[in-house]
């Protein structure tokens, strides 16, 4: 019997059913236990993570780009619990070749890997990951292959074609049953754990007579019908290049199975059991229960005096996104399950017309994204490639990786494709993957075991414990970081430390601490400091994942090799410039968002000033300092009470003028100064100072040491941030660079005012470009999409 035949008998036989027994699932069971063990496992919050890479093939010499997002894995929300993201880069061995921490801000995170002289030609994986993640066994984090090629040692006879296959059989729901109408799911794969596509099978008794037969897809699933009988064995014969015959395993001779339908608005649950399992189970009570990892519904199921029995489910019953459907015994034994994807109430957005203005050197690319509200929080991460690009391979996307990936136990290989230009065809593809999976993430061995617990705590900054080891003194200033304000802090009654949470210093920063003497007077303390975490941590949960499908035998000849050798001179260059303009950029968005004037201080004025009494006095205040004593009054004054101005350090507002007599001016960036007071309301009347300092400006002008605050160097730091670096190509038009060439990486772009996501990128005189768009918006909403964009 043909497969189109089977499944047309079969979706015939499921409508008589539902006909003679139709109702929708809505009993719910009094049964606490499962429900109380599935509260207890998913009551710990979930991460997951999502990492866009510009690129998935990378030459030595290129830069690899990557933005992180990170979700609530429940809600489907951008999560902000987490500031510290872990990357690597690892072989094919799981050697870490690089590794780094990253700062995530509301729920973005990006960086830079280098691919230099560490990385011979070979496979890779990149890994993203949290501690939080650390407390789950489910696949939370996100990881992505890479092919690396280094022209020293490139070999393309290493490049050979092995034709080996695996191929699975798997009954739907788990089991195979006798005498039984059974749908089997089909899994070919080659030697990298890639499906085989269009391989077609036949599958044959013992006496060689054909009962079956099916064709794989492009990813190499696909499925067919059995009723295996008594006696007999079954062989599953593939015409692949490479004669290959299977033997299926023996039915069980008592059990249950599961075979699931979608009919559009609802699905039709039909579970079967021969007559000797009915013997056994008739007057047993069992329950099915329907779950997305966060939440559970349980429904009572009885056979009663039928092998045969069918359930509706509507789809206001399912969840959207994985609906996990087990079934138990009276026991509360799980003893099969099936895994369906509702699509409905996924929101993605989907972009309109691009336009593309030229200039001189360069093209702005404008495209139109009008189902983002830009008034809500939107990351857009743009990877631009030649349009004919063979280098961006990976296999899922934001959505995928989101809803999908984390609620199977293996690696889904182009898991993208289901959720790219959805139609029903690709809800059919998907549904079949899911019959082939068996058991989710969610492991009821452990569900019915203690839940997990947070043995590894969400991490936000560096945490620091500072002993005082033979410093007198309970009250220290922790100086601001690029990221974190001035920090004061007393040491509790009875204790010998003090403790600093939320630090965020990058790798080129220094923490300085002054300890605050009897008299208001900061001299540099003895401490003895503890770090948490002080390394990257282990990510322990195993993995396999899948291998490199790109066949580049001829990648390029000795001779062909185009990146610009002087390309590091010109990266020195770039962040040169771009440093400049970074600081002009800063210093006009301070003084636009100020209230007053900004006095940015030079070298000169730091030098000439030797107290911040003596610079305030030149500003229209009047001073008196005397000693450690401070007094700063406004003379025209606006307000009727107090003429003392109110002045913070650092976001820290001060009630005692007496620590500025300390202050290094030569640690001052800038002050604003609002005589009139109004940003801080009526309690401002006598005018705001706000002093901005950064005690690295003294270290980097003069190189030499503090003598006023103790310098410590965290062992852990977040990477700096750096900008991208497109090489430098000797030509724009032959295969090597249509191939494999890069064009841009743009790894936060926001939507703006008129609905427009705009890249600007050098004009490399080619027809057509390929950008591969990955984001989220409008609180809930994501966009995926793979563009390619004609210039005329």
């Amino acid at each position: 019997m043909h497969q189109s035949t089977q499944l047309n008998c079969l979706k015939n036989l499921v409508l008589l059913l539902c006909l003679a027994n139709i109702f929708n699932v809505v009993s719910q069971t009094n049964d606490s236990s499962i429900l109380n063990a599935y509260k207890d496992y998913s009551k710990l919050p979930r991460e997951i993570i999502f990492g866009h890479l510009n690129k998935s093939t990378l030459i030595s010499g290129e830069s690899l780009g990557f933005t992180i997002y990170s979700f609530d894995k429940y809600t489907k929300k951008i999560s902000n619990v987490t500031t510290n993201v872990y990357c690597s880069l690892e072989d094919e061995t799981g050697k870490i070749i690089k590794n780094k921490m990253v700062l995530s801000s509301e729920g973005i995170a990006s960086g830079i890997f280098t691919v230099d002289s560490l990385f011979s030609t070979g496979n890779y994986v990149f890994k993203a990951y949290t501690n939080w993640m650390k407390n789950f066994d489910e696949q939370n984090f996100y990881i992505q292959n890479l092919k690396i090629i280094n022209p020293d040692d490139y070999d393309t006879s290493d490049n050979k074609i092995n034709s080996t296959i695996d191929a699975q059989f798997l009954p739907e729901g788990g089991h195979l049953i006798l005498n039984v109408k059974n749908t089997i799911g089909v899994v070919v794969k080659d030697q990298d754990g890639l499906g085989v596509p269009n391989l077609t099978g036949n599958v044959y008794d013992m006496d060689n007579v054909e009962v079956s037969n099916f064709k794989t897809s492009d990813l190499g699933i696909g499925k067919f019908i059995l009723i295996p009988e008594q006696g007999k064995s079954y062989t599953v014969k593939l015409n692949s290049k490479i004669e290959t015959a299977v033997t299926l395993e023996r039915a069980e001779s008592r059990g249950i199975n599961v075979s699931l339908t979608d009919m559009g608005n609802k699905i039709a649950l039909v579970f079967r059991t021969n007559d000797k399992t009915l013997l056994k189970i008739a007057k047993k009570k069992f329950k099915l229960s329907i779950s997305n990892g966060s939440q559970l519904k349980m429904f009572d199921l009885s056979f009663e005096n039928n092998t045969e029995i069918t359930k509706l489910i509507t789809y206001s019953s399912l969840f959207t996104g994985i609906n996990i459907i087990t079934l138990f015994d009276e026991d509360d034994s799980p003893i099969l399950e099936r895994l369906f994807f509702k699509y409905d109430g996924v929101r993605i957005v989907v972009s309109g017309k691009a336009s593309v203005e030229k200039t001189t050197d360069s093209l702005v690319v404008s495209i139109s994204i009008k189902g983002i509200d830009q008034t809500k929080f939107n990351n857009l991460s743009v990877s631009v490639l030649p349009a004919g690009t063979k280098s961006y391979n990976a296999h899922h996307n934001i959505i995928s990786q989101t809803y999908l990936q984390p609620y199977v136990t293996g690696y889904i290989e182009n898991a993208k494709y289901y959720f790219t230009n959805i139609d029903r065809k690709k809800k059919l593809a998907l549904d079949n993957l899911l019959l082939t999976q068996g058991w989710s993430s969610y492991n009821w061995n452990s569900i019915f075991k203690k839940g997990p617990e947070a043995n590894y705590p969400f991490e936000n900054g560096i945490s620091l414990k500072a002993n005082l080891n033979k410093t007198k003194a309970n009250e220290f200033i922790i100086y601001p970081l690029k990221n974190s304000s001035t920090i004061m802090t007393e040491v509790p009654d009875g204790e010998n430390y003090f403790e600093i949470k939320g630090l965020l210093p990058f790798d080129d920063e220094i923490i300085s601490i002054g300890a605050i003497g009897k008299r208001d007077k900061a001299f540099k303390p003895s401490l003895y400091a503890q770090f948490t975490p002080s390394k990257i941590p282990a990510l322990d949960t195993e993995f396999t994942p899948l291998g490199y499908s790109a066949n580049i035998s001829a990648l390029y000849g000795s001779n062909e090799f185009i990146l610009k050798d002087s390309w590091r001179e010109i990266e020195v260059l770039d962040a040169v410039l771009i440093k400049a303009k970074k600081d002009e950029e800063r210093i006009e968005r301070i003084k636009n968002r100020a209230f007053g004037t900004v006095d940015f201080l030079t070298d000169i004025q730091r030098d000439s000033y030797t107290s911040f009494g003596n610079y305030i006095s030149t500003k229209g205040f009047n001073v008196i300092e005397l000693g450690n004593s401070l007094s700063i009054t406004n003379t025209r004054t606006t307000s009727f009470g107090s003429n003392r101005p109110i002045i913070y350090l650092d976001k820290q507002l001060l009630n005692d003028f007496s620590i500025l007599t300390s202050l290094d001016m030569g640690t001052v960036d800038y002050i604003i100064i609002d005589k009139s007071g109004l940003g801080e309301g009526i309690r401002g009347g006598s005018g705001v100072i706000k002093i901005f300092t950064d005690p690295q400006l003294r270290l980097k002008r003069y190189n030499v040491k503090n003598d006023i605050d103790q310098q410590l160097i965290p062992p852990l730091a977040f990477a700096a941030t750096k900008k991208f670096y497109t090489p430098i190509y000797s030509t724009y038009q032959n295969d090597f660079y249509q191939n494999y060439g890069v064009i841009g990486w743009f790894p936060n772009g926001k939507i703006t005012k008129n609905g427009k996501l705009n890249v600007k990128i050098l004009n490399t005189q080619n027809d057509q470009i390929k950008l591969f768009i990955e984001g989220f918006a409008n609180d809930g909403a994501f966009i995926s999409e793979e563009k390619i964009i004609t210039l005329d």
